[in-house]
C-alpha cells in the first residue's frame, strides 16, 4: 500500500539529456527534475570539452562524467560542513553576546537603582539642609528680636536719662 501512495504522488517530466529525451519521475516537482537534467547537461558539456574525451570509450566517458559529479558532490558536502561549523560558531557567539547583554542590562539596572537611591538621599539631605536653615533663620530672627529689644531698652534708658538730666538742668537754672 505504501508503494501505491508513492506512485500516486510521483511527478514526471520529459527532459533532454545529451540530446536524448528521457522521462524522469520522482517525488520532487517537475521544476526540480528539470533542474537536475540541466545540471547533467552542463556537466556533460564541460567534460566533452576535455582534449581526447570523444576518443575515449563510452564507458570511460560515463566514468569521467560520474567522477566530475562526485567531485561536485564532495566539494558541496565540504562547503556544507564549513557552513554548519560557521553556523555553530555564530550560534555560540550569539549565545555569548546575549549572555553578555543580559549581564550588562542587570548591571545597568543595578546602577540605575543605586542612582535613584542616591537621588532620594540627596533630596532628603537638601530638605534636611533647608529645614536646618529655617531653624537657623528662626534662631537668628529670635536673636535679632532680643538684640533689638535690648537696644530699644538701652535707647529708652538713655533717652530717659537724658530727659532727666535735661529736666534737672532746667530746675537748677530756675533756682
Amino acid at each position: 500500500m505504501e508503494r501505491k501512495v508513492q506512485k500516486e504522488n510521483k511527478n514526471y517530466a520529459e527532459v533532454l539529456i545529451d540530446g536524448v529525451v528521457y522521462t524522469l519521475g520522482g517525488v520532487e516537482n517537475e521544476e526540480y527534475l528539470r533542474k537536475v537534467a540541466s545540471y547533467l547537461n552542463e556537466k556533460i558539456g564541460k567534460v566533452k570539452q576535455f582534449d581526447g574525451f570523444l576518443r575515449m570509450s563510452e564507458e570511460y566517458q560515463m566514468l569521467m562524467i560520474e567522477l566530475n559529479i562526485a567531485d561536485d558532490y564532495f566539494k558541496e558536502q565540504e562547503r556544507a560542513n564549513e557552513l554548519a561549523e560557521q553556523k555553530n560558531d555564530l550560534e555560540k557567539d550569539t549565545y555569548s553576546l546575549k549572555h553578555e547583554l543580559i549581564t550588562t542590562q542587570m548591571k545597568l539596572e543595578n546602577v540605575r537603582r543605586e542612582l535613584e537611591d542616591e537621588r532620594r538621599n540627596l533630596q532628603e539631605l537638601k530638605k534636611k539642609l533647608a529645614d536646618d536653615g529655617k531653624e537657623t533663620l528662626t534662631v537668628d530672627a529670635d536673636g535679632a528680636e532680643e538684640a533689638l529689644t535690648e537696644a530699644t531698652k538701652e535707647t529708652a534708658t538713655t533717652a530717659v536719662e537724658k530727659t532727666e538730666a535735661t529736666a534737672k538742668k532746667d530746675q537748677d537754672k530756675k533756682h
